[in-house]
């Protein structure tokens, strides 16, 4: 996806959601065409800018049951 394409379906997304729409994170990594760990990646990144100091994503193994 381009950089424009990409903010158009942003914007789709975030209209969706003004709406009362759900938008997992599955669907919003596959609307994105991005990854699970490059969203996250970003969710940290904007967390550090909003709270002015380092942010990240800690990764817990799934234990099986």
């Amino acid at each position: 996806m381009t950089d424009e394409e990409i903010l158009a379906e942003g914007a789709k997304i975030a209209e969706d959601r003004a709406q009362g729409k759900y938008v997992s994170i599955d669907e919003l990594c596959a609307r994105l065409g991005i990854t699970l760990e490059t969203a996250l990646a970003l969710a940290a990144e904007e967390a550090s800018r909003i709270y002015g100091r380092p942010m990240r994503i800690e990764v817990i193994p799934h234990r099986l049951q």
